[in-house]
């Protein structure tokens, strides 16, 4: 309001002046922006000194804790290493001591008498295993096929099975034992406790055809006891017998009185559970090792399975094994050793009981590791401390300072943004909002301009991509469905909808039919969704009047057909886009369930795409149309050979016949007899060329779709026989037996054209004659089926090639069409059978197997119920 006199209150202009303030053009902001460097270089050089001295005390602190804590890692590790080193021996004692038992029983036991044995024990005998004993308890035997079921593998098999309450008894107590076993020389395996032992030969952990051992001396030298006590260790294996993972065998051997190796016995030792499920538990980074020292080092245990694969572990794994090698199995050790390019921390540890040595290992990086993730909270608590004091620092600034920063950084921000916005907007990648464009002000206004050009060019170039993807397409002469479907999807794409599809118009029906497939939409949602012109709808009222229409809340909109909404899934909005080309409307373009509302923008974008896919899928169309018409003077053409061939061969010998009989009339003078044969021959071929001529003319009626049927009650029976009886002398002068099985007079009683299913009848009975060597079968079948009446006619003649069964009701086709065939006709008795079928509206097939025969069947519907009483006989 303006005050009296016309003069205008100051606070008016005031913020008048304050609106129209511009950083930009404020030498106080270029000013900010100089001098802003020098308020922030004293704070910059006392942080950046504060940090140098921080790290330096950190890197001095981490030295000396890490070097204590290698200290205490080396001395746990030796506390582990003991205390493992005892329960290891203690275990293996106890395995060594079972052995030495199971050694002595199973040397008692095959020097026993036979006679002690208990019954006799049934063993399996299946290709590709050894023999299986049947038992089901106590202990799995097995015998080597390579041995077989000799006497002396017999023995053994009864004499080991007196082992099993011994070695149950040895097991009880010792649960990293996990079976004993015997193998003896004559090729008997025997393990306690029972398991199914085919698991053994299925994993080919052990052949069918399994050798005696090799490493003992057949024989023992003199005073060779000393080997009476000989162990040896495999290599870790897993344990397919009992499944308790990796295990490790002791074998020792049993010599006979004579000195003679009798057997081997094994007990399976559990290492690997052991190591699991031992009191002290393994270092989450370190790794065990067990070693052996018969016949050179190697390892029988990695704590670390991928250790022993390859590899710098694999070396590493070498490099130990050489350093327990030059030990020689003396005494504890502790040391640190390099043997990879990886400091190791290492306790060495011999075990008496058996030739081992047991290793413990921890990596320093660990240690160092653990030492940072200690110090780490520390020293993020000191770096906490001096952000905190940089930050009292700062707030030490000027105020004024402070104030022009805030300013500054709040007036360029935003500009920042924009121009970044912009710059994106060039590149063609620009995000999809700015925050900014929210905002009144100059940087609002121009924040709204980038957006709204950024999606104005964004929909113009997706339309242009659309359209140009569907021309791309059409060019490849797509069938009309496929480019439906692409405009569909193209459509979908432009808009950011999720569901798509078109309306197609077929001129003949005068309806739209929903063409598959869409996008978004389910094919049986669109199969057999008609509507006609004058159908509720948004669909048929954009294809009469050829506007588009856009409806962005369709459950309240009346035009929308709610039926079709739901069946098409419709959620959000829709728009229906008439496809209008030069020659008229070809369909409508259906896009449905944008997430936001649909614009003015979405329905000029979608509007050219549409007028672009309503010609591709016009000139789609045109070329099927022409495709299926090319198709049709092919076959008219093809068609049109076969029957200047076939009625060429047909014409030629009746014509020849009254040609020929005409010529001996007019020239010779014949006795009457000859005039008699001669006027017959002419009459009959005279009758052959009106039969051609007839049904010539019937199957063209019956293509033109003139011919016409008149049912009349007829004799189903009487029908039958009265179309076989001509067939039937022709059947009977080939030596064909022609068996006819149908009602008897007045049973059954149809509704038929009797004249035309004659003439069926009399077709598919004279093509099977003609098509039956001397000596065939010909059955006619005729019934009443429920509504149906059926015709069946079978032969046993040559058959119908596969490659010709499809085209056998085609016109003037024959299996054999050159003019040298043996079988006559023009190929238009099934033709014509078949026309008169459908005429009745039934159906006629035909199944046939070269050399094997064929068979025609009719089905004709009849009103009515089910067929009256009585049963077709043969006749």
């Amino acid at each position: 309001m303006e005050q009296p006199g016309g003069t205008r209150p100051r606070s008016a202009a005031v913020l008048e002046r304050l609106s129209s303030f511009d950083p930009r053009s404020s030498l106080g902001a270029r000013l900010a922006l100089v001098s802003l460097p020098f308020l922030l270089v004293p704070v910059a050089v006392w942080g950046v000194l504060s940090v140098r001295l921080a790290s330096r005390s950190e890197r001095q602190l981490t030295a000396i804790v890490e070097t204590e804590a290698i200290r205490q890692g080396r001395a746990e590790l030796q506390r582990a290493a003991d205390q493992r080193r005892e329960d290891l021996e203690e275990k293996a004692w106890e395995a060594l001591g079972v052995l030495s038992e199971a050694v002595q029983a199973t040397g008692a036991a095959l020097s026993a008498p036979a006679g002690l044995a208990g019954p006799k024990e049934e063993l399996d005998d299946e290709a590709g295993r050894p023999y299986l004993a049947r038992r089901r308890e106590g202990s799995g035997a097995a015998v080597s096929r390579r041995y077989g079921l000799t006497p002396a593998a017999l023995s053994d098999l009864a004499a080991t099975r007196t082992l099993e309450g011994r070695f149950t008894g040895l097991m009880a107590g010792h649960r990293l034992i996990s079976a004993i076993f015997v193998t003896t020389s004559s090729g008997v395996l025997r393990a306690v406790p029972w398991q199914d032992l085919s698991r053994l030969f299925a994993t080919r952990s052990l052949p069918p055809d399994f050798a005696f051992t090799t490493r003992w001396p057949a024989v023992l030298p003199p005073g060779g006891t000393a080997d009476r006590r000989r162990v040896e260790w495999t290599r870790p294996y897993l344990d397919v017998y009992l499944g308790r993972g990796q295990i490790v065998s002791a074998l020792a051997p049993v010599y006979g009185p004579d000195g003679r190796l009798r057997a081997e016995v094994g007990i399976d030792f559990a290492l690997e559970e052991f190591f699991r499920r031992g009191v002290l538990q393994a270092d989450p980074e370190g790794t065990e090792y067990v070693f052996t020292r018969d016949g050179g080092v190697r390892a029988i245990y990695v704590s670390r399975p991928g250790e022993a694969e390859g590899g710098a572990a694999a070396r590493r794994v070498e490099a130990l094994a050489a350093l327990v090698g030059a030990a020689g199995g003396d005494g504890p050790r502790d040391t640190t050793v390099d043997p990879d390019g990886e400091e190791l921390l290492a306790s060495f540890r011999p075990l008496t009981a058996v030739r081992w040595t047991y290793v413990r290992t921890l990596p320093v990086s660990a240690v160092r590791a653990a030492v940072v993730a200690r110090l780490a909270p520390v020293f993020e608590k000191a770096h906490e401390r001096r952000v905190r004091d940089a930050v009292l620092a700062l707030a030490l600034l000027p105020i004024v300072a402070a104030g022009v920063v805030l300013m500054t950084r709040r007036a360029v921000s935003p500009l920042r943004r924009a121009a970044r916005y912009a710059d994106a907007v060039a590149a063609g990648s620009a995000p999809e909002d700015l925050p900014e464009a929210g905002r009144r002000d100059e940087v609002g206004r121009l924040a709204s301009a980038l957006v709204a050009l950024d999606r104005r060019v964004r929909r113009r170039i997706r339309s242009m991509q659309g359209a140009h993807d569907l021309a791309v397409g059409a060019s490849l002469r797509t069938a009309p469905e496929e480019t439906s479907a692409r405009l569909a999807r193209a459509a979908a794409e432009l808009v950011g909808a999720t569901k798509a599809f078109v309306y197609a118009w077929e001129p003949d029906s005068r309806r739209l039919v929903a063409s598959r497939p869409g996008y978004g939409v389910a094919d049986d949602r669109l199969r057999g969704l008609v509507l006609g012109p004058s159908d509720h709808g948004l669909a048929p009222l954009a294809f009469e009047s050829g506007e588009t229409f856009v409806s962005n809340a369709p459950f309240a909109d009346p035009k929308v057909s709610l039926p079709l909404a739901r069946l098409v899934g419709l959620d959000r909005n829709a728009v229906f886009v008439p496809l209008r080309t030069d020659a008229g409307p070809v369909g409508v373009l259906v896009v449905l369930d944008k997430p936001a509302d649909l614009d003015e923008e979405d329905v000029a974008a979608l509007e050219t795409l549409a007028d672009e896919g309503a010609l591709l899928l016009r000139n789609a169309r045109l070329f099927d149309e022409l495709q299926g018409s090319y198709d049709r003077l092919r076959d008219a053409n093809r068609n049109r050979d076969h029957f200047i061939q076939n009625v060429n061969h047909e014409l030629r010998t009746p014509l020849t016949a009254i040609l020929g009989w005409s010529e001996i009339l007019a020239e010779d003078e014949p006795d009457r007899a000859t005039v008699a044969t001669a006027v017959e021959q002419i009459r009959r071929s005279a009758e052959f060329l009106q039969a051609l001529i007839s049904d010539l003319l019937d199957l063209s009626r019956v293509e033109e779709g003139l011919a016409r049927i008149e049912r009349a009650p007829a004799d189903l029976g009487r029908l039958v026989r009265d179309a076989v009886e001509p067939a039937a002398v022709m059947a009977e002068g080939r030596g064909i037996a022609l068996h006819v099985s149908a009602p008897g007079p007045s049973e059954v009683v149809v509704p038929l054209d009797g004249l035309r299913m004659r003439q069926v009848l009399w077709n598919l009975v004279h093509n099977a004659v003609k098509f039956t060597h001397k000596g065939g079968r010909i059955d006619v079948d005729a019934r009443r089926e429920a509504d149906a009446v059926v015709l069946r006619v079978s032969d046993d003649g040559v058959g119908v090639d596969p490659a010709d069964l499809p085209f056998i009701f085609d016109r003037f086709r024959q299996g054999d069409g050159s003019t040298t065939r043996a079988w006559r006709g023009t190929g238009i008795g099934l033709t014509l059978a078949k026309g008169y079928v459908e005429l009745h509206g039934g159906t006629i097939g035909v199944e046939s197997r070269p050399g094997r025969g064929t068979l025609f069947t009719v089905r004709i519907p009849v009103p009515g119920g089910p067929p009256a009483a009585g049963s077709a006989g043969p006749s």
